[in-house]
């Protein structure tokens, strides 16, 4: 036997003992959940929902990644339309991403870039706004989600809006510690409200399995809850176009569909971005509660491509309007 069919043979053994530690690691680190404790059982105070005239819902994606399998990520936003003022939920990643986190440590650089760095924006978020209809100078509001980079950085490529914020985020995001760990970019925190006076509050109204809501328009049509876990102040946005076409995004409260269907954990490889693990597995326990007493609601993960595509039916940069007579 020649010395290169021995070495071409040893090769092959490595590659194979290669693949199965990637593998396993893969799954270990992204595919392995553990299954969480039910949430405790609590009553649904269901909504009466009144198709709105003119409303309409858009999927505005910057990022995204995978996208030929089924655990594809996306990024970026939802555009409401509405009569009285538009709405943009959550806002991807900055333009400037790699400019923001340039002067981070080396090895938490790496982690950024190849995290949340995968989701940045080819094209600029207003551009992608206008495809859809809108129109970047006109916004009421933008809220987010939470205040992590990736969902704050559109801020950046937008002219200034204001932003619904409750106080716990606006501590947090403020916070030094956050900010040094690369949650939070310190340049993002100049388009939010500040600390002691913030744009987003709860009234003690139930609202499905919530014990807390607001009603942004006072019409039923956009409707905020809190989230309270993957950071102290973040929150899930109910969109309702009518009866039977009604979306509730749930930022980073599960990173894809299989957290609140199966009641399963955050994968290894995300669950140190929770701030409160405990309290961040409990908000994952009510959505899979209120997914099994309303499963025709579409519960969107600001990072499950699977799940918009199932709501948006036209892909991204298409959008979904309330059946109310035009």
């Amino acid at each position: 036997m020649s010395r290169i069919v021995v070495w071409l043979r040893r090769a092959a053994i490595l590659f194979v003992l290669l693949a199965i530690f990637v593998g396993i690691g893969a799954y270990i680190l992204y595919f392995h959940r553990d299954t969480l404790a039910a949430a405790p059982q609590h009553a649904r105070v269901a909504p009466t929902v009144t198709p709105l005239k003119s409303l309409a819902a858009c999927w505005v994606e910057t990022g995204n990644t995978f996208t030929n399998y089924p655990f594809a990520m996306t990024a970026g936003s939802i555009l409401v339309k509405h009569p009285a003022g538009d709405l943009l939920i959550d806002t991807g990643n900055s333009s400037h991403f790699d400019d923001e986190i340039e002067n981070y440590p080396v090895l938490l650089h790496l982690e950024l870039k190849n995290i949340a760095g995968q989701l940045n924006p080819e094209v600029p978020l207003p551009e992608l706004m206008r495809l859809v209809g809108g129109d970047p100078t006109k916004i009421r509001w933008v809220i987010l989600s939470h205040t992590h980079l990736d969902h704050a950085g559109g801020l950046m490529d937008l002219p200034r809006v204001p932003v619904l914020l409750t106080r716990e985020e606006l501590l947090y995001a403020f916070d030094s510690a956050v900010q040094a760990k690369g949650f939070v970019i310190p340049a993002h925190t100049r388009r939010f409200p500040p600390v002691d006076a913030p744009t987003l509050k709860f009234d003690p109204h139930p609202y499905e399995t919530f014990d807390e809501s607001t009603d942004l328009y006072g019409d039923g049509s956009v409707v905020v809850v809190p989230l309270r876990g993957h950071t102290p102040g973040s929150v899930g946005i109910f969109v309702n176009l009518d009866p039977h076409r009604r979306l509730f995004y749930v930022g980073d409260a599960v990173d894809e569909e299989r957290g609140f269907q199966d009641r399963v954990s955050k994968s290894l490889l995300l669950r140190d971005s929770d701030n409160d693990a405990a309290r961040a597995n409990e908000i994952v326990a009510k959505l899979n509660q209120l997914h099994q007493m309303v499963p025709e609601l579409a519960i969107i993960p600001a990072h499950g491509r699977s799940a918009y595509l199932k709501f948006f039916p036209g892909g991204a940069l298409s959008c979904v309007s309330s059946d109310a007579p035009r």
